[in-house]
């Protein structure tokens, strides 16, 4: 194995950076301590006794650091100063700026959801991107810089401050507003937005209403997506059922796909595939019960003992029993997947069938096509239709399509041409067709 590159030592570097700050952010979250507090209780008489105080003092510290207008003043005063320089920028150099409203963590250097690679897309492309992120507690500081045309907000500054970036003066600069998910309170500023002469669009990037079914995004409300796909200018959508869905919500309101994609030099020119030939299926990413079908995974492996299924990603659900054909990996950094999926005879998305499931357009199985591998997934309207993928409703189903994708050679101009098409550098384009320059 070659040496890894100035380059890559970088990146490196700049993962386990981002690591120690999500391990810092996990740790001082309210749900850990809360834990903590929980589980030293059980253990301790003596904690149990002092527990409603220390839950009181949690509650308390929490009111106050989530509270509205509690963050530092002078971090609000040092985000509109970097605004009021990246906006001169932007005049100067007349280059496109991007407002991403994302929800997602901050841009750290590292492969994240579609919003953070939109961004890292518009960013190579030269456009200059105001990213709004979430942050668990208000006195958090801000994430390291990334890139001189990115200035990083998190979402409760950014509430503060979309009227002010709405309103700045950009002579002629082609702008856009990129709202990432319906969080409630940003779609009483789209009027205004468009009224300054900004392009507005929602990125409907998944099914956020099946996600609050699962407890995984609380927050939202079902009228404010509606009034956001009412009121921007465009819907942006990742697959076909969110677009009937968006224009069921809205009817007649514009509602049009762009789907996921991956980055154009995902895997080095050099990398070659070289399956085992008794036979890998791999999985690389998140491992939440929430929408990973463990069940229906073990079925298959019990079904197809021959077969090896290497998992890799995190947030498996503790105590799983497991065949001994599915091996958990544990989580590693995207630089050395190929090394994996190198072996790899066939990739696999075994995630729950259901109308979650039937959203989505999953960034990962353009990252297969990259590694040149074949994809058996279970029911996903969207990738039905994309080469050399098998999507069954059924583990009995799933091995069968296991069987012809394990065969399967799959010729590397066919998938060079679909990734052609669907990289972040294309989707920076098609997303920035929607800016403005409010001279229009």
């Amino acid at each position: 194995m070659h040496e890894p590159s100035d380059q890559s030592q970088h990146e490196l570097q700049a993962q386990l950076q981002a690591l120690r700050q999500e391990h810092q952010r996990v740790t001082s979250s309210f749900s850990y301590r809360l834990g903590l507090l929980l589980t030293s209780a059980i253990r301790s008489p003596r904690r149990l006794i002092r527990l409603p105080l220390d839950l009181w003092r949690l509650w308390r510290e929490r009111r106050a650091a989530m509270g509205p207008g509690v963050a530092d003043p002078q971090l609000v005063t040092q985000i509109v100063d970097q605004w009021k320089s990246l906006a001169q920028r932007a005049r100067e150099e007349q280059t496109p700026l991007v407002v991403l409203f994302s929800g997602t963590t901050s841009v750290q250097g590292t492969r994240g959801n579609r919003p953070i690679r939109q961004t890292q897309a518009l960013l190579r492309s030269g456009a200059a991107v105001f990213f709004s992120y979430h942050r668990s507690r208000t006195d958090e500081g801000l994430p390291e810089p990334q890139h001189p045309l990115l200035l990083q907000s998190p979402v409760d500054i950014t509430l503060r401050l979309l009227e002010t970036l709405a309103n700045t003066e950009l002579q002629g600069c082609r702008k856009l507003f990129v709202v990432s998910y319906p969080l409630p309170g940003v779609e009483r500023f789209v009027e205004l937005f468009r009224r300054r002469g900004w392009g507005v669009v929602y990125d409907c990037r998944d099914d956020w209403e099946e996600f609050a079914k699962v407890d995984m995004a609380r927050w939202f409300n079902a009228s404010v997506e509606r009034q956001l796909v009412r009121s921007c200018d465009a819907t942006l959508c990742v697959s076909g059922p969110l677009v009937c869905k968006m224009q069921r919500l809205a009817p007649g309101s514009r509602v049009v796909l762009m789907p996921n994609a991956v980055e154009r030099d995902y895997v080095s020119a050099d990398y070659r595939r070289q399956p085992i030939q008794s036979g890998i299926v791999g999985y690389f990413g998140h491992l939440s019960p929430a929408w990973f079908d463990w069940d229906a995974l073990k079925r298959v492996a019990e079904m197809r003992p021959q077969l090896r299924f290497e998992i890799i990603g995190h947030s498996e659900p503790a105590g799983l029993q497991l065949p001994a054909n599915i091996v958990l990996l544990g989580p590693k950094p995207w630089q050395v997947l190929h090394e994996y999926a190198a072996r790899w005879s066939a990739a696999m998305i075994p995630f729950r069938m259901g109308p979650l499931a039937d959203g989505v357009d999953p960034i990962k199985i353009y990252e297969y096509f990259a590694l040149q591998l074949p994809v058996v997934s279970f029911r996903m309207p969207q990738i039905a239709g994309y080469p050399y993928t098998w999507t069954v409703d059924s583990p009995e189903a799933f091995c069968r399509a296991l069987d012809d994708a394990c065969r399967c050679e799959p010729d590397a101009g066919v998938l060079g041409d679909f990734i052609a098409s669907n990289t972040w550098e294309v989707r920076a384009v098609q997303l920035l067709d929607w800016a403005k320059t409010g001279l229009e």
